[in-house]
Order: C-alpha cells, then structure tokens, then sequence
C-alpha cells in the first residue's frame, strides 16, 4: 500500500517499520505502531525509543514501585542472561554478583546522586561508580584564657566570647578577663533552631530510583 501525500506515506512508513500491514479498516494501526516502537519492539533491534528510557538509563519514580521494564536500584544480583541488554550496557561496575551467571544494581537506596567529576577537579580522585560517606568542612576556632586577653576579643572562629563583667566566670570583676568555668565546650546542638542529628544532609524528598534494565513486549507506560 503506498500513501498519496507525504504525511499518508510517511505514516505508511511508520505502521510498515514495525511489521504490521496496513488496514484501511483498522484506525488503531498508527497507535499500536508508536506504542510498538516506544517498548523496543519496531525494526532496528529495539533502539528506537523514547529519550531517556534507553536501557541503563537511572530515573526517579513518585511510587514506591518501579513501572514494568525498569528495576528498583536496590544493589540486587540479577541474572546476566535474562538482562543480557543492561548486563552488555553497565556490566559488572556495580558488582559482579556471583561472578559467573548474576551481576549487580547500583545500590541508591538511600543516596544522594553526584555527577562524575571526569577529571574536572571539583571530586578530584573519585571512580566512576564509587560512594563517599558523608563529611562537612572543617571547623576551627581558638580561644585565649590567659591574662593576654585583657580589654580584648579573646575568641575567633567557631568560638566566640564576650568581654566579662563580673560574676564566678570572672579571674577579676575589675578587669573583666575571661576565665573558663572547666571545660570550653562546643555543640551545634546549642545552636538557636539547630537541626542536628547523626548525618550531614541537606534538605530533600525520597523517591524511588530505578534502572532500565528491559523494554516490554507489550505495549506499556514507559
């Protein structure tokens, strides 16, 4: 069957690339032909698809549960041979599972995602595929509790002091200089609205990263 204009045969061509002869009574055709080449099915092997679900390709999901052809980045060991395609695409760099018939996810449960330095010297040293634990820039801070201090700024840094007026914290209520009651301690935790806890983090939302690992036969939501 060949179109009359060009939008009728370049529709032709559409419904053609995936195998499915024309039918002038079927008006689903060009609907089935689109869905077709969107799961992988249509002709050249299953490398026309939508931009970004390309097989190894790492989304965020709003469910809990990755859609179908994708898998949850959990670090599960998975068969090289039932995901042949994602094991020919990322191979062993997340694992190498048994190291005979399985490999392995990349593991993001949990995880903020950094953009590989690739030598630019922002991450200087890391490996593609590596982790870092979490870190914060040093603090420092020195204070002066020696008689130096008088009629001056005896802290700097993180710490920070006034100048004394009387009271037990006092060597002289005359003089004003500073003089520690024991230790000098230092706790964000006393910092004014502080939010503390066991890591550095900074504000986020959790969802569900998943990896493309294969294109259905059946037409589904990519």
């Amino acid at each position: 069957m060949q179109g009359t204009t060009p939008v009728e045969c370049e529709i032709l061509n559409v419904i053609q690339g995936v195998g499915i002869w024309p039918d002038c009574d079927d008006k689903t055709q060009l609907l089935q032909a689109i869905n077709t080449l969107i799961s992988g099915g249509g002709n050249g092997g299953g490398n026309t698809v939508i931009i970004g679900s390309e097989i190894g390709t790492v989304s965020a999901f709003a469910m809990p549960t990755a859609p179908e052809g994708w898998l949850v980045c959990d670090g599960s060991a998975i068969s090289r041979t039932d995901y042949a395609d994602l094991f020919a695409t990322i191979g062993t760099v997340w694992g190498a599972g048994d190291e005979i018939s399985t490999f392995n996810l990349p593991d993001l449960r949990g995880e903020f995602v950094r953009g590989f330095d690739d030598g630019r010297g922002v991450d200087a040293g890391r490996v593609f595929g590596s982790s870092q634990l979490d870190q914060m820039q040093r603090i420092t801070g020195q204070t002066d509790t020696t008689y130096a201090a008088l009629n001056r700024t005896f802290a700097n840094g993180a710490l920070t002091g006034t100048e004394g007026s009387g009271g037990s914290d006092q060597t002289s209520t005359e003089y004003g200089i500073f003089r520690p009651a024991g230790l000098l301690n230092f706790d964000s935790a006393n910092s004014p609205g502080a939010r503390v806890g066991e890591e550095t983090r900074p504000r986020n939302v959790a969802m569900t990263y998943a990896i493309k690992a294969f294109y259905p036969t059946a037409a589904t939501s990519q």
